[in-house]
This record gives C-alpha cells, sequence and structure tokens, in this order.
C-alpha cells in the first residue's frame, strides 16, 4: 500500500464526450456523469438520439441540461439552455433516423470521434442476450473509444440532487495482457478531475504472483494503492471483490472479442459488465 503527500499535476485524459440517449430514467443517470465529467474537464458534451423512423424537428424532447446545472448550483435559477457557456460546457445535441442504433452510433463516431463514451446498458446474459438486440457493448468495441457503462438501476457516483461525487474505491482487475497500466493512470486522472480527497485503488490480480504484471502507480494526496493476489473464475472473482469492498467503479483494459468463446459468451469484460452493481470503465487495449 503506497500513500503520497504530494499532489502532482495529471493531463487531460479526455475533452469529447458521446453520450447516446433513448429519453429513458436510466440513460438519464448517464447523462448525470456525462454532465458532470464534462464539466470537470470544460469539455464538449455531445448527445445523441435515434429514432427508428420518425423525422422530428428541432430537440424539445431532449434532456434539458440547464436544470441539472441549476440544480448543482453551477448555474444562477432563471438561466436556459441558451445560458450554458457561461458554465464553461459546450453542449451538442444530435439526431439521427436508422433502423440500427448501433451503425448510426458508429457512423457518427467515425466522422466525429469522441474520447469518452458514456452509456446506459441493460445487463442482458444467457438467452436473453440473443433476445434483445444490444448497442452499448457493440458501439462500445466497434469505435475503440474509452466507454463508461453505467448499468440500469445503479445510481452511480454522482449524485442527482447536487452533482457531489462518492468515488472511494475503484476496482482494477490487472493482468498480463492487455497491459492494465493505462487503467491505473485513467484512475488516478479521475482522482485528480473530481476532486476526490481520499481514492483507494484495488488491483485484483487473478493468478500466481509471479504472473502479476509490473505497473507504475502516480501518486497524489489522498490517493492510495493496493494490489491484492486472488484465485478462482476471473469474472466470479472481479464482481465478488466488487460486492466485498463495496467499490463505486470498476476501470478494466479490455481487448474485446479474442477467441470463438468469447464471440459466444463476451468478453472478460463484458461479463463482468452484466454482473456488476457499479459503473464499469472500460478501456481498448493500445489507447
Amino acid at each position: 500500500m503506497t500513500d503520497s503527500p504530494t499532489p502532482v499535476q495529471t493531463a487531460q485524459p479526455f475533452r469529447r464526450i458521446f453520450h447516446p440517449t433513448d429519453f429513458s430514467i436510466d440513460s438519464h443517470t448517464a447523462l448525470l456523469h456525462a454532465v458532470k465529467l464534462a464539466l470537470a474537464v470544460r469539455g464538449e458534451l455531445s448527445v445523441m438520439h435515434v429514432d427508428p423512423d420518425v423525422t422530428r424537428e428541432g430537440f424539445e424532447d431532449f434532456p434539458r441540461i440547464s436544470p441539472i446545472l441549476k440544480r448543482w448550483k453551477v448555474l444562477p435559477p432563471h438561466t436556459g439552455e441558451e445560458d450554458l457557456a457561461r458554465s464553461g460546457l459546450a453542449v451538442i445535441k444530435l439526431r439521427a433516423v436508422a433502423k440500427n442504433p448501433t451503425e448510426a452510433l458508429l457512423h457518427h463516431l467515425s466522422e466525429h470521434p469522441a474520447d469518452l463514451l458514456i452509456m446506459a446498458t441493460h445487463q442482458y446474459d444467457g438467452l436473453d442476450r440473443w433476445q434483445h438486440r444490444a448497442v452499448a457493448e457493440p458501439v462500445a468495441r466497434g469505435s475503440r473509444v474509452p466507454t463508461l457503462f453505467i448499468p440500469m438501476h445503479v445510481e452511480g457516483f454522482v449524485s442527482k440532487e447536487s452533482g457531489a461525487i462518492s468515488l472511494r474505491r475503484v476496482l482494477i482487475p490487472v493482468h498480463e495482457r492487455p497491459n492494465p497500466q493505462a487503467a491505473v493512470d485513467l484512475t488516478a486522472n479521475l482522482a485528480a478531475l473530481l476532486g476526490c480527497e481520499r481514492l483507494t485503488g484495488l488491483l485484483i490480480h487473478v493468478g500466481r504472483a509471479e504472473t502479476a504484471p509490473d505497473l507504475t502507480y502516480p501518486m497524489r494526496k489522498g490517493l492510495v494503492w493496493r494490489s491484492m493476489i486472488c484465485h478462482g473464475d476471473t469474472v466470479d472473482v472481479i464482481l465478488g471483490m466488487g460486492e466485498d469492498f463495496d467499490v463505486d467503479l470498476i476501470v478494466m483494459v479490455t481487448s474485446g472479442h479474442d477467441s470463438l468463446l468469447d464471440m459466444l459468451r463476451g468478453s472478460t469484460t463484458e461479463r463482468v459488465l452484466r454482473g456488476a452493481r457499479c459503473p464499469l470503465l472500460a478501456i481498448p487495449a493500445n489507447q
């Protein structure tokens, strides 16, 4: 365990945030996280809705950002959407008409790249996964962009009422491959960006101690690193440790589908996502 009293400057890990919305309550929770992170970097937030067959004019049905910022006391009362720039946040609202939302979202991202995706996700597994068309997982896999998944019925680490951050414990599964250093670095960056006074990074390696990767741990005030060696099924261990330590976020580097079995069952990250009870940040390998 390491605890450093000296704060360090961290590079801004993202600026352009992309959030697909279906206007549901679960999508709104993901929107709150997108707004909070975009505010933290004073960045650009793109909110996109894909309609299967109806062309609509205007954005009156889109979620409004100004009431969120007024509730969080970022904007004063009696301000509207036209005043969002006063918060340092640039918001872009987008529409598309397409039968296949995954294709529409990936097409947009190919022409307008983002640094971070934030999406609500249904946790379908087994037969249900084949009976329901998933969107979040294939968009993240196809775009190769770091993605913060907010499972449905999960509140996450951003308070709806105040915008306060409750990020105290982050679980980081580490393996020889893919290299997990990016997960460690991004966890430290998030702690700095979100002003976390005390955050513990819990690194777990499922396997033998001699196969645990050699990592560099960024040091800053209030940031603690703890490493553990575990044994058992990787997905079961990650989900079990997440519950035992009541973590607020799981951060994983993912290499996607490496085999036919992965194609059928999903990657390790996708299987963890389907059982997680907190948000999961997936970082494509080599990003």
